[in-house]
């Protein structure tokens, strides 16, 4: 925290005597010629104009037309970009079974208004999905490839980062409700409040929204409530003051994956799920529905401080806190030595603070930056309890992991970055420094620990010293560096340069808890395998092309990524125990389309389009002789072909609009012998919409059919990047699904 102070201190260095974008003669500035444009948005992209890097964004119209049924997960509106991949087990997005790539990677990084909030993907959890209700949303921006250094303050984003722009209190007073219902029990009802602008120049919104659905197959239900607010102040001197606070509790019932003979046999096991009820069976019981479910209390609060300085210059103060608490139940087919269920109890505390000082320094665009934040552990695990199903319920069987840390995750991440116009011509470069230090961790023998809490079982426990380990820190240059080429006013063409900053594996921690006896047999500490951990770098390049006409417009992309010390999960071939290793190398290329057009004055069409190739580069060695022919083979759960391809027709006060959603073949192993069929599913919305009727500002009425033709199809492939053949699992996508809404805007 002292050098943060130090930083913001020696920011106000950077002001410059001169003006850059005016001249100052005695007491008077004169300013150049401010020209303001009208940007049209055509349809759900926003057109992005001179910009040297690749990032789509999602309007508030987007959002509405085709962010999901009820407007539930801000991931959801995502699979409508070129190469991303979204999938979830239920037709809305609100099961804890999904899965995102972008470009083929997993680590898509989540912000809300630039600050990354809950969940830094350390451990499970329900993420920060449920911190705001897509209806307080002004748009989503996606990041792919080369992420500039000031919109990447995250822990991990190899495949990007999604950031969520709140909308803001309304000017006016206004009153928002809003009711989605529809098939298998989906409601959620939200509603809205904003004051206006107040006399003491104040803005204020609160809403709160309840949702509930049940499981399309088995037996279950997931349920969310959300209360949110949102406070704007105007201050003197141009100065603003911005609050926002928000909290969600969530409880979903997990759906139950399928082999991959159960995949190919969708005929048979379409409907496939955890048991109904108890059958006195222990190994059977572990499969309960109800012992397979998460259970979420979430909470945030961040803020937001600009002032102008001299010179043109502003500062923006973004600090935040975060808590996410509760636990996952699941069954596990060997645990301590038979089937049980294990209770993984989860409290993270997040808290940080960006400071960000932005100025026409010498007539560039010049950013100074820096980021601390603070995860408290798990990540990994503290707290694993293990039960046994017997007698019409769960018998206490023990601790499977039972550890203190001492210490947090911590990252400290300075930023720079620069950009100058030079005629048609606009460079930007930037470099980002990240350091992350882990926590010490405890681990503690948990031979007759009893079935108390937490804080309790660790009175009873003793200290495993060589399960114990010291925090190390890890750090990284992260580089970027783009062009941009104005063709003419209509056409850019932009390449780009970037370094992004992974997850490191430590998952291995984990592993040595639960395998002790073998690495002590190896003369392996923990220490040893928890200073092996590195984080995952990748190297991307992209070489893009814009059009933007009155018409709309049209975007293509070429890139490129080269994948280091990838996370694997491989078999130690001392120990004879899988685990993951930072050890691979991979490398992926594409191109991407991404076209939003407006052919007639009641029609807009959009096209996204992708093709990646994803793979490693080498064979991976699990074990003395024994070789994963992995070389040149596509990345598990990585389609080569995706497409998304709707239009929307206005005919009076109705509007149509019609969605094909395509993904291409996909394997579920790396040696890709277990392939898994494209697929093809059609959606259709239809919504009316009137404004000043009666005593509406705006009523609105509308109708969602997903997967209107009932394709089966398998969506969710749940696999590593390395997974061999018969270790993934599979979850079948969801069936016909029909949502209707009604929104009232007083």
């Amino acid at each position: 925290m002292r050098d943060l102070v130090s930083f913001c201190v020696l920011l106000l260095a950077f002001c410059p005597a001169t003006q850059s974008r005016g001249e100052e003669v005695g007491n008077k500035v004169n300013l150049d010629e401010v020209v303001i444009t009208d940007r049209k948005s055509s349809g759900v992209f926003e057109p992005k104009e001179s910009q040297p890097n690749t990032e789509s964004t999602i309007t508030r119209e987007g959002l509405d037309r085709f962010g999901g049924a009820g407007q539930i997960n801000a991931f959801q509106a995502l699979d409508g970009l070129p190469s991303v991949n979204f999938q979830s087990a239920d037709a809305f997005g609100l099961s804890n079974n999904r899965s995102i790539r972008v470009r083929g990677q997993t680590r898509v990084a989540s912000t809300v208004e630039g600050i990354s909030l809950l969940n830094y993907g350390l451990s499970p959890g329900v993420s920060d999905a449920w911190l705001f209700d897509m209806e307080n949303l002004e748009g989503v921006t996606l990041y792919k490839g080369a992420v500039a250094a000031e919109k990447s303050l995250v822990p991990y984003n190899t495949a990007g980062t999604m950031n969520r722009t709140l909308l803001r209190p309304d000017d006016r007073f206004g009153v928002t409700v809003r009711d989605n219902f529809g098939t298998f029990g989906l409601n959620k009802i939200f509603t809205r409040i904003d004051t206006g602008l107040l006399p003491t120049k104040t803005k204020l919104f609160v809403s709160y929204s309840h949702t509930e659905a049940d499981k399309w197959k088995g037996t279950g239900e997931s349920r969310a409530d959300i209360a949110s607010f949102g406070l704007t102040q105007q201050l003197p001197a141009g100065a603003k003051f911005e609050v926002f606070g928000t909290y969600s509790d969530s409880k979903t019932n997990s759906y139950r994956a399928l082999t991959y003979a159960q995949a190919r046999d969708l005929g048979e096991y379409y409907r496939y799920d955890f048991n109904k009820s108890l059958t006195g069976i222990p190994g059977q019981d572990s499969y309960y529905y109800d012992y397979n479910r998460d259970s979420y209390s979430n909470y945030a609060f961040f803020g937001n401080l600009e002032f102008n300085l001299p010179c043109n210059g502003k500062l923006s103060i973004k600090p935040y806190y975060a808590n996410e608490n509760g636990y996952t139940l699941s069954g596990v087919a060997r645990i301590l030595g038979s089937p049980g269920v294990r209770k993984w109890v989860i409290e993270h505390n997040n808290y940080g603070v960006t400071a960000q000082y932005d100025t026409p320094f010498l007539g560039t665009d010049l950013t100074i930056g820096y980021w601390y934040a603070v995860q408290t552990p798990p990540g990994p695990p503290t707290a694993q309890k293990v039960y046994r199903a017997a007698n019409g319920g769960l018998t206490y069987a023990g601790w499977a992991v039972l550890a203190d840390p001492v210490g947090n995750h911590e990252w400290n991440s300075p930023y720079v970055s620069i950009g100058k116009q030079l005629g048609s011509v606009y460079l930007k470069a930037g470099i980002r420094y990240v350091s992350e230090m882990t926590p010490s961790i405890n681990l503690y023998s948990t031979t007759n620990v009893p079935d108390v809490s937490y804080p309790q079982a660790l009175n009873y426990a003793t200290i495993d010293s060589r399960g114990s380990v010291k925090g190390h820190t890890m750090s990284e240059w992260l580089p970027n560096f783009g062009i941009d080429y104005a063709i003419s006013k209509q056409m850019n063409v932009y390449f780009n340069y970037g370094r992004n900053f992974g997850r490191p594996s430590f998952d291995v921690w984990t592993v040595y808890a639960n395998n002790r006896a073998a690495f002590a047999d190896s003369g392996l500490t923990a220490q040893y395998v928890w200073d092996q951990v590195k984080p995952e770098i990748t190297d991307n390049f992209d070489l893009g092309v814009r059009y933007t006409g009155s018409r709309g417009h049209v975007a293509g992309t070429l890139f490129g990524i080269i994948d280091r010390d990838k996370g694997v999960n491989v078999t130690d071939p001392l120990l004879g125990i899988r685990y993951t290793r930072n050890i691979a190398e991979a490398i992926g290329y594409g191109v991407e389309l991404e076209a939003c057009l407006s052919p007639m004055e009641n029609l807009d069409v959009f096209l996204s389009a992708s093709y990646i190739r994803f793979e490693f580069t080498d064979d991976i060695v699990t074990a003395p002789g024994s070789v994963t022919k992995a070389k040149g083979n596509q990345v598990p759960d990585a389609p080569e072909f995706e497409a998304r391809v709707g239009a929307t027709y206005r005919f009076y006060d109705f509007s149509f609009s019609p969605v094909l959603r395509y993904t291409g073949k996909r394997y579920g192993d790396v040696e890709n012998r277990e392939k898994i069929s494209d697929y093809a599913v059609v959606d259709l919305n239809i919504r009316y919409t009137k404004k000043n009727i009666l005593w509406c500002k705006v009523f609105s009425a509308g109708v969602t059919f997903l997967n209107l033709f009932d394709t089966h199809y398998i969506g969710i492939i749940n696999a590593s990047d390395d997974t061999r053949q018969g270790s993934a699992s599979y979850y079948a996508g969801a069936p016909f699904t029909v949502v209707g809404n009604v929104t009232f805007q007083f």
